[in-house]
C-alpha cells in the first residue's frame, strides 16, 4: 500500500511539473544554390561553441529550395547558440579560399558573422518554450 502512495504521488509530481525541453526549429533563408547539404551544430556552452566540440544537436540536411525547416528537436531551457554551413561538395567541411575566408554559404543564429564567427554570447538565443531561429545564409 506504502508503495502505491509512493508511485501515485510521483505520478502527480510528473504532472504538475511544466515542461523542462523545448522545440527547437530552425529557419534557413537565403538559399542561394542547392548544392550538397546543410552542415548544422547547437552548441550551449562557449568553450564547445569555440572549439566545434561536444554539440548539444547535430544534424545533416539535403539543401532544398529555401525557406528550409529544420526540426532539431527537444532542448532543456537554456542559451543556445548555432553554426551551420552549407557543404556544397559534401566533403564534410567548410571550404575557404587562400586567406581563409569560407566560399561555401555558412551562418549563425542572431545572423552574425559579417566578419568572422561571432562570439557565443553575440549568438546565443535563450530556449524557454517552443522557438524557432531564422538564419540567412551568407
Amino acid at each position: 500500500m506504502k508503495t502505491l502512495a509512493v508511485v501515485a504521488g510521483m505520478a502527480l509530481v510528473g504532472i504538475s511539473l511544466p515542461s523542462l525541453a523545448h522545440e527547437l526549429t530552425l529557419k534557413v533563408d537565403k538559399v542561394k544554390n542547392l548544392n550538397g547539404n546543410l552542415l548544422i551544430a547547437v552548441y550551449d556552452k562557449a568553450l564547445n561553441y569555440s572549439t566545434d566540440s561536444q554539440w548539444v544537436v547535430v544534424q545533416k540536411v539535403k539543401v532544398t529550395e529555401g525557406p528550409i525547416r529544420i526540426p532539431l528537436g527537444d532542448v532543456p531551457t537554456g542559451h543556445y547558440a548555432v553554426k551551420l554551413f552549407q557543404d556544397e561538395n559534401d566533403n564534410g567541411m567548410i571550404d575557404k579560399d587562400s586567406a581563409g575566408i569560407p566560399i561555401e554559404p555558412y551562418g549563425f543564429s542572431n545572423n552574425g558573422g559579417s566578419y568572422g564567427q561571432p562570439s557565443f554570447d553575440e549568438a546565443k538565443v535563450r530556449i524557454d518554450k517552443a522557438t524557432e531561429i531564422e538564419i540567412y545564409l551568407k
